[in-house]
């Protein structure tokens, strides 16, 4: 773990009666929550004024055009410059000023890939965008502007700020702010790295901001930051305990208090913050179904899958075994406050390697049914030709290239046979890092590849079978009423 700062005395401004807040127990990821003035953006703003280096504050009103403009690369390049540009809630030119530091990158940097000249190579920071703005197709660059932006499905090529949406625009130019900051960070090995974030679900829909607490332990691991992230939104706590664990934690601010103590995330605390999220519950109230699945791969599958406007799903991760619990118990919640006659609201999927329950009695399907892939598990859905294609890669060319990798990789023996290989039913678990880095010449996260292919239109040839009859009848209904296909 990647902790500077476990306990941290800030100067408390007079308005708030002065002093000091003291906040103790912090982790790689610490949530403040907070009500509207409460001082959760005054106090990061007091710590970033202790210590400009190795501290960033990103302000949470973050507007501007997107266009590159030459001033802000020198800026960008000066960390006192940096703070006087985020001495206030709003930042004018945010997003000028984040793409001048693409620049700045690069001229730290230089330009070569692959990791051979110095850390944070471009590569990577493209593979970590993506996985956060999965709509579009990123490509970091020197030259004006220093991007190409290309969103996917209509290949429409994005010149400027007006062609996205106020979330798009803002969960690209965050992410390009984190990412920048980190890579200059280890260019330059900088000692200590926090990160404090200001309220960044600002206009992003709460199914983003799950992804967006996945992407910042992501950021976390690679770039080792602490992050300390301020904030209204229910989505982003429970998306940061699922994903974070004891590696995140919360504090609950007040205006009249001083002194804290950060509260981990234990199951209890789990389980609260994912009902309080909301957007999972209030799904079915807009026509939208549960999906329960066993573990965050499944989660940052199928929770990237209604991004692409086809079907529409509320989906919960559930870790592992506790799929089943998680059934039962709105099995009898939704019996409990119901009326009318049972009718499904929602599945619970399961992996092909497992027994499918069957309704008795004792442990109904009446309102969340069990459904089940017809292939080992989710993994093997990345080796279906539908999913390969996205990169322009087929099965036959992915086998000669697995059973070359198996010659010098011991891990990826069971490839070492690969023209007769069962890939629907192959255990791939603890293999999915080397696949993709043999397999996918942008090494992007290899669940945003299956999500974008089970996504973008009801699935057919290889990934349905391997999705399975039970699932697309389940998720991709011929009638309009869930349950009723």
């Amino acid at each position: 773990m990647t902790v500077y700062l476990q306990t941290h005395t800030v100067p408390r401004i007079d308005q708030l009666g002065g002093g000091t807040w003291t906040l103790n127990g912090m982790t790689e990821l610490t949530i403040l929550v907070g009500k509207n003035g409460s001082g959760k953006s005054v106090l990061l703003r007091s710590w970033r004024d202790l210590s400009l280096e190795g501290v960033h504050y990103v302000a949470p009103e973050r507007t501007g055009e997107m266009d590159f403009q030459p001033q802000f690369i020198q800026t960008e390049m000066d960390v006192g410059n940096r703070r006087s540009g985020s001495t206030r809630n709003f930042v004018p030119d945010y997003r000028r000023r984040i793409i001048g530091r693409v620049q700045t990158y690069f001229m730290q940097r230089g330009n070569t890939r692959g990791n051979v000249v110095a850390p944070g190579d471009p590569d990577e920071l493209e593979a970590l965008l993506t996985s956060l703005t999965s709509d579009f197709s990123v490509t970091l660059k020197t030259g004006t502007p220093p991007y190409d932006l290309t969103r996917l499905g209509t290949n429409e090529k994005i010149a400027g700020v007006d062609q996205l949406s106020s979330g798009e625009a803002q969960l690209l130019t965050i992410g390009l702010d984190i990412l920048t900051i980190g890579a200059i960070w280890e260019i330059e090995g900088r000692a200590q790295r926090i990160l404090l974030i200001d309220e960044p679900d600002a206009h992003i829909h709460p199914d983003l901001q799950v992804r967006f607490a996945e992407f910042l332990l992501r950021v976390i691991d690679r770039f080792k930051l602490q992050v300390v992230v301020a904030t209204h939104s229910m989505s982003l706590l429970a998306a940061a305990g699922q994903f974070g664990g004891d590696r995140s934690c919360v504090i609950f601010l007040q205006r009249m208090q001083q002194t804290y103590m950060a509260q981990s995330f234990d199951a209890a605390r789990k389980e609260a913050a994912t009902v309080l999220g909301g957007h999972v519950l209030m799904g079915p109230l807009f026509g939208a179904p549960l999906l329960l699945v066993e573990g965050d791969d499944d989660f940052r599958i199928w929770g990237q899958v209604p991004r692409h406007h086809v079907i529409n799903l509320s989906v919960l991760p559930c870790n592992g075994d506790e799929i089943f619990k998680y059934q039962k118990s709105l099995e009898r919640t939704l019996a409990s406050i119901s009326d009318a006659k049972p009718n499904p609201v929602g599945y619970a999927l399961i992996d092909g390697d497992k027994s499918l329950p069957r309704p008795n009695p004792q442990s109904p399907q009446q309102f969340v049914r069990f459904i089940q892939l017809s292939c080992h598990e989710a993994e093997n859905l990345y080796l279906s030709d539908e999913v390969l294609a996205q990169w322009g890669l087929t099965w036959n060319k992915a086998e000669q290239q697995l059973i070359a990798a198996s010659a010098t990789s011991p891990r990826l023996g069971v490839f070492a046979n690969a023209a007769t290989l069962d890939k629907r039913n192959v255990d791939l678990k603890g293999l999915m890092p080397d696949l993709v880095e043999v397999l996918d010449p942008k090494r992007v996260e290899w669940t945003l590849r299956v999500g974008t292919a089970i996504g973008k239109a009801k699935p057919s040839g290889e990934l349905a079978s391997f999705l399975g009859a039970p699932v697309l009848e389940a998720l991709w209904p011929q009638s309009t009423t869930l349950g009723t296909a």
